[in-house]
This record gives C-alpha cells, structure tokens and sequence, in this order.
C-alpha cells in the first residue's frame, strides 16, 4: 500500500506540474530562456538516449574495432560495455526507487547513497567522464567531414573541432530549449543515416 500511495503521489505531483505548464505561442518564444522549461518523455529523456547509444563511437567506430580485433573479441568488448551499463543503469533505477532523487542528476543520487563528499569526489569524475566523450564525439564528427571534403590535414580536423565546439557553447548559452531541438534534428540525421546503412548493405556497386 505504501508503494502504491507513493506512486500516486509521484503521478499527481507530474498531473500538476503539466497543468501548471502554460505552452506559449511561437511568437512570444525567447531565444535566451531564463524560467523553467518542463520536458516530456520523448523530447527530454528519448532523444537523448538515442544519441547517446547511436554515438560517434558505435557508429563510427564499430567497423574499426571489428577490423582491428576480430569479430567474437569485438562481440565481448560489446558485450562487456553493455553489461557495465546495465549493471549501472539497475542501480541508478534502485536508487531513484528507495530515495528521493532533487535536482542534480546522477550527484543527487550518489549523494544521497554515499554522502556529499564521496559524492561530489565521484561527481567531478563524472564531469570529467562527459568532457571527454565530448571531445570524442566533437573530434570523430570533425574527422568524418574532413574525410568528406577531402582535407587531409590535422589542423582542418582541428579548425573544424574548435568551430563545433563554439557553435554547441553558443546553444548552450541560449538555453534548453534550443538543445532539445537540435536533439530531434540530430535523431532525424541519425535515422536517415541509420537507414542508408541498412539499405546500402543490401545493394553492391563495383567499382
């Protein structure tokens, strides 16, 4: 029963912060958003989680480490990769279940399991952690387009790292919104691409 209430609760709390979340107009649209914005499933969880497993290093990399280590090694390194982030994903779904997660993301939850200064220790990591995957998925998109223009050179793929980070610190700047549109933009490119791959693995050109 007390799961029960709890669950009730948490989907009146959501009710009344949809009901309280007023849409505006496209004309009365800011394009720096100070207030804040409330998300739904798709636009604020699903798409995220899309980019984040169809990334630079599964999409762009996964013929590289079939090619360099084999297929079974490159079946357990997959593997192995996906039993880490289940194990952390059931955790992070135990910890959301039995404590009350606040604002802060994955901190609040350490946090609250493992005190704030292990937690802000395990924080910094994290930070750390996502700064370089985005210097890993800068630099991979940086790559793929000097290969596609042809510019083999070490300071085009640089030039073009400085340029994409510029451009997402300047969507960061303008707010939240503009993040979750470029997310759908993304996923959109990600699905066409997703799907040329499949068709094209069908059909074969001699040179």
């Amino acid at each position: 029963m007390a799961q029960t209430s709890q669950v009730q609760e948490l989907f009146h709390e959501a009710a009344q912060q949809e009901a309280l979340a007023q849409p505006q107009p496209w004309w009365k649209i800011q394009l720096f958003v100070w207030e804040p914005v409330l998300f739904g499933t798709w636009d604020g969880v699903f798409t995220s989680c899309m980019i984040n497993i169809f990334g630079v290093v599964l999409f762009l990399r996964t013929g590289w480490l079939v090619g360099n280590t084999g297929v079974l090694m490159g079946m357990f390194l997959v593997s192995f990769v996906i039993l880490v982030a289940l194990v952390t994903v059931l955790s992070g779904i135990g910890i959301s279940g039995h404590c009350s997660v606040g604002s802060g993301g994955v901190y609040s939850m350490i946090s609250s399991v493992l005190g704030g200064q292990t937690g802000g220790t395990i924080g910094l990591l994290y930070v750390f952690g996502q700064c370089v995957a985005g210097a890993m998925y800068i630099t991979g998109f940086a790559e793929s387009i000097s290969d596609l223009l042809s510019l083999r050179n070490i300071w085009a793929v640089r030039g073009i790292s400085v340029a994409v980070l510029l451009a997402l610190l300047g969507i960061n700047l303008a707010g939240v919104k503009w993040i979750i549109r470029l997310q759908l933009l993304l996923l959109f490119l990600l699905a066409v691409s997703t799907l040329d791959f499949v068709v094209g693995s069908f059909t074969h050109l001699d040179p």
